[in-house]
């Protein structure tokens, strides 16, 4: 328990670095690469400058979420990071439009190593490494930067609501990196870090994770997603569900937080039921709570019960398992 509070406090007070190399990283590039892209993804590729990022989700007709990813423009090519679950899926999906277009992609995930820094001291610890000041600290900016003899790209990345940056570094380069990060950081109060720690912090922030609280069961703006979409831009996949959703009304149910009040915290699956005894939502994920010292949960509530405060009974295989009451997110406030 005291290495993983450690982790949680480098996370909040320091640097925590975390390994996320399994990640995949697409290089899409050519004449028609923007253009193609932007037919797909729920955000504006188009409207990105070199130097430019954004988040963006690739929604099936119905509007739900087949795959988050961010999308960088290098000015060169566009760099596509996603969760490894979705690597081969979008590879896939996009390599089959390749002899249509004039565009090529590539599968660069076995190539580059990706380390993520996450906490206050972040950008400082950037600088020293890379011997550049962090200019504007602009949403998913990118850059190239030189890490001794090494070419790194650097991005900007709030995995978790607090400052941090990804690190793309070429897999043979990978151990040195790793070690003058552990090295730099003293100085910043960095050090390595888990899932366990990841995943209180990404609760507290009221993150949804792909395959857990965001995938292809929920339409995008269900999850809360709304920085992934532009409702300004051409027409791509799913857009008439997820514009008439946000224009018209409201979606039938959405990701939100809960206060739990029970012996543990409740599985994945556990039932929510309000005081007129209907089903009203079901967890997707909890935890313990190290800045509250409580058990938390993100969960997805009915629109008819989505007010603060609301209480709810905790159904876990038919029976009883606690109480619940719904709270805004995030449940701890992010910082930065």
């Amino acid at each position: 328990m005291n290495d993983l509070r450690e982790e949680y406090e480098a996370i909040r007070r320091g640097v925590a670095i975390f390994d996320f190399s399994t990640a995949g990283k697409l290089q899409l590039r050519g004449q028609n690469a923007v253009k193609f892209l932007n037919g797909l993804v729920s955000n504006d590729v188009n409207s990105l400058k070199a130097g430019g990022g954004l988040l963006a989700a690739f929604p099936n007709l119905q509007g739900k979420l087949v795959a988050l990813c961010r999308i960088y423009q290098t000015g060169a090519y566009l760099l596509l990071e996603l969760d490894a679950i979705n690597r081969q899926k979008i590879f896939a999906n996009l390599s089959r439009f390749v002899p249509a277009g004039e565009f090529f992609v590539s599968d660069l995930s076995d190539q580059y190593a990706l380390f993520s820094l996450v906490g206050p001291h972040s950008s400082a610890l950037i600088e020293a490494l890379t011997g550049r000041q962090i200019a504007t600290n602009a949403p998913y900016e990118i850059s190239e930067r030189q890490l001794g003899e090494i070419s790194v790209i650097v991005t900007e990345h709030r995995r978790l609501g607090v400052p941090g940056y990804d690190l793309f570094v070429p897999a043979d380069s990978a151990p040195h990196a790793w070690d003058a990060l552990l090295s730099l950081g003293k100085e910043h109060g960095a050090r390595p870090a888990g899932e366990a720690a990841f995943e209180i912090a990404r609760i507290e922030a009221g993150i949804p994770r792909e395959g857990l609280d965001a995938g292809e069961n929920y339409i995008i703006l269900e999850s809360e997603l709304n920085d992934a979409v532009s409702y300004t831009k051409g027409c791509y996949l799913g857009q008439e569900v997820i514009a008439r959703i946000h224009w018209r009304g409201q979606p039938a149910k959405r990701l939100r937080g809960l206060l739990i009040d029970a012996d543990q915290p409740p599985p994945h699956g556990t039932q929510l039921y309000a005081s007129d005894g209907k089903k009203a939502g079901e967890v997707t994920s909890s935890t313990r709570s190290i800045a509250l010292d409580a058990f938390i949960a993100l969960a997805y509530v009915h629109r008819y019960y989505l007010t603060p405060g609301t209480e709810f009974a905790l159904k876990a295989d038919q029976q009883d398992s606690g109480r619940a009451r719904l709270v805004e997110l995030p449940f701890f406030p992010i910082i930065g």
